[in-house]
């Protein structure tokens, strides 16, 4: 089934319950599903627009992103993923690789559209999502004479839905195309790791054109409601989970620590909550005890990648807390246990798999993957080598399951004929309070060739003593391990969904070198 058909079944059964509450206005779930078909004939009735068309979607946090993302679902059009805290540069390049045709824009982006018209012949068409334009219809309008049910065709379960690209802050490398089936597993997979139900009231803090719009879409479909929010400071969000009794929230390991520190400054009433979820990055152990003790067993941790899909890996609560309410260290470092609907091994570079307790790259095989990169068959079939999609991640997978991701294999350090992955040094100094962040990097050095250094932000009014953190680092995981310098930022570099760019930290310290490792 499309994602789209199980949120009809969903509205169909709840009409009257409330689908998405954003800045004090309510949409049940018959309005919002009123829209979505709205919105679905109106794409057919665009000349040229014919299946398979790519939609793309220039908006912050609204919750008419969310049910747009659905009409284009429900008309079989593809839905190109645009990072709004993106330089436009880069947005107009990765919309041209991607073949961007109709485009979907809040007014806070009104002012790009016209280097969109000017830089995208592909792109014909352009209608505002929250009122009229000099530069296209609102949607209100564009919908008008558009009503009635959609009924839609038989989906093509391996047709395209959704053109995700993988690059971030430097233009398109990359796009994964994900298909009906990709969706509908991550949806089935995220049902199930959030234990999801019609009483579930999702935050959506993350943005949703990337992962946060999939957790969004998935508590929708199953009845749930979406609270949709710009978040400004960590003390709104944890203002949103008081007043809206917000039993499950989604955030990179970055606005997580935010919070931390926000809840310790400024304790709020978060006993609503469930399940917290962060991803695109490992969450240091002793962040996750943090956490814990400030708002309950409720940290889950999922695992997956553009390519492959998400969660591929999950750790619940129970996983890592034992039944007296210590703490079970393995399991708490590890990204989790492979989901239901996945496989999840650990390959040598001859494609063999290994036994628990050797290091390699940790492989997938599940409905959850990309079907192919976008016009790149090359890095398709490299991607699908030996059956199995590569993460380009170290990870290493114990006796009952659990794989902790050691590094990426592209950022393994090498030092005095050493490998150093930086995530183990990291989650050492990470266990320093004082630390909010912490990105370990290889760096020019004429004895070793490269030496390790932490670059380090500290929270505010905290300080740090480098040598003390060295010296753990030494004694826990040995000198070579051991940064040879550490450096405090006032703040360290993020992708546009709040990941930490760890080589973006590297690039600045190997800036006019002759060599790059």
């Amino acid at each position: 089934m499309r994602l789209s058909d199980y949120f009809d079944a969903t509205a169909e059964r709840f009409p009257n319950r409330v689908a998405l509450e954003d800045q004090g206005r309510s949409i049940d779930f018959a309005t919002a599903q009123r829209i979505v078909h709205a919105a679905a004939h109106a794409l057919d009735r665009e000349p040229g627009l014919r299946p398979g068309a790519h939609v793309g979607l220039y908006a912050p946090n609204d919750y008419r992103v969310t049910l747009l993302q659905l009409a284009v679902n429900r008309c079989d059009r593809v839905w190109l993923s645009v990072h709004t805290r993106n330089p436009v540069e880069v947005n107009i390049e990765v919309l041209s690789y991607m073949d961007c045709e109709f485009m979907f824009f809040h007014s806070a982006y009104e002012h790009v559209v016209p280097q969109l018209k000017a830089r995208l012949p592909k792109l014909t068409g352009f209608v505002c999502i929250d009122r009229p334009s000099e530069h296209g219809p609102s949607l209100e309008a564009w919908m008008a004479a558009a009503a009635g049910p959609y009924r839609a065709g038989l989906e093509n379960p391996l047709a395209g839905a959704v053109l995700q690209p993988t690059g971030g802050t430097t233009g398109p490398s990359k796009a994964g195309l994900y298909t009906h089936r990709s969706l509908e597993m991550m949806f089935l997979a995220l049902r199930e790791c959030f234990r999801f139900t019609p009483d579930s009231r999702v935050l959506a803090a993350a943005p949703l054109t990337h992962a946060g719009g999939i957790v969004a879409l998935a508590c929708l479909c199953c009845g749930g409601r979406v609270v949709v929010t710009n978040l400004t400071t960590p003390g709104q969000a944890l203002d949103e989970i008081e007043r809206a009794r917000i039993t499950h929230l989604f955030l990179p390991p970055t606005l997580l620590y935010m919070l931390i520190n926000e809840m310790q400054a400024a304790p709020r009433d978060v006993s609503s909550l469930k399940r917290i979820m962060t991803g695109a990055a490992p969450l240091a152990p002793d962040k996750i005890k943090e956490a814990t003790r400030l708002f309950g067993p409720v940290m889950a941790e999922g695992y997956g990648s553009t390519e492959n899909g998400s969660p591929v890996l999950w750790k619940h609560p129970e996983d890592y807390i034992n039944p007296d309410g210590s703490f079970d260290d393995a399991a708490l470092a590890s990204a989790g246990r492979a989901v239901p609907y996945a496989r999840v091994e650990i390959m040598d570079l001859d494609g063999r798999i290994l036994p628990p307790g050797e290091r390699g790259e940790i492989v997938v095989q599940s409905g959850t993957m990309i079907r192919e990169y976008y016009k790149n068959p090359k890095e398709t079939e490299a991607f699908l080598r030996y059956g199995w999609g590569h993460s380009g991640d170290v990870g290493i997978k114990d006796a009952r399951g659990f794989i902790t991701v050691v590094d990426r294999i592209k950022e393994m350090i090498v030092t005095g004929g050493f490998n150093v992955f930086p995530a183990q040094v990291e989650s050492v100094i990470l266990e320093d309070d004082a630390v909010l962040e912490c990105a370990v990097v290889g760096v020019p050095d004429e004895k070793w060739g490269e030496a390790v250094k932490a670059v380090l932000q500290v929270k505010e009014g905290r300080t740090v003593d480098p040598e003390a953190l060295i010296a753990r680092c030494r004694e826990r995981l040995g000198s070579h391990c051991a940064p040879k310098s550490v450096e405090i930022w006032p703040e360290l570099p993020h992708s546009a969904v709040g990941k930490l760019l760890r080589r973006e930290v590297r690039k600045r310290f190997w800036e006019g070198n002759w060599r790059a490792v």
